[in-house]
């Protein structure tokens, strides 16, 4: 995809793993590298959704947090994409509440 800015190894999101607070900072980051990633995300799962989970408004109805949950598989998937080489992006080795890229060490 174009416009894309490769970010930088580090955390993302650390000490929490509400989705309120995940979703907005995962998606911040996939707009800030690579912006037709996080468009693409935003047309597939509506504005009004997108809004409503960066707000911190989160779901209304319970399908809602199933769509929430489809929300951060897509986040995920996109922001792995988008690693730089040789690293991947999940949380680190011994925490699993710090979100980020990290050096994949079976590639050293």
């Amino acid at each position: 995809m174009s416009n894309l800015t490769k970010p930088e190894i580090g955390t993302i999101s650390h000490g929490t793993l509400r989705p309120e607070d995940l979703i907005p900072a995962f998606l911040g980051t996939l707009r800030d590298c690579s912006p037709a990633h996080a468009a693409r995300i935003v047309h597939d799962h509506g504005e009004d959704f997108i809004e409503s989970c960066v707000t911190g408004l989160g779901p209304q109805n319970p399908s809602e947090f199933a769509s929430q949950s489809y929300l951060l598989d897509d986040l995920f998937d996109a922001l792995s994409d988008i690693a730089p080489e040789g690293a991947y992006f999940g949380t680190i080795e011994g925490d699993g509440s710090d979100f980020g890229f990290w050096q994949n060490d079976e590639e050293e």
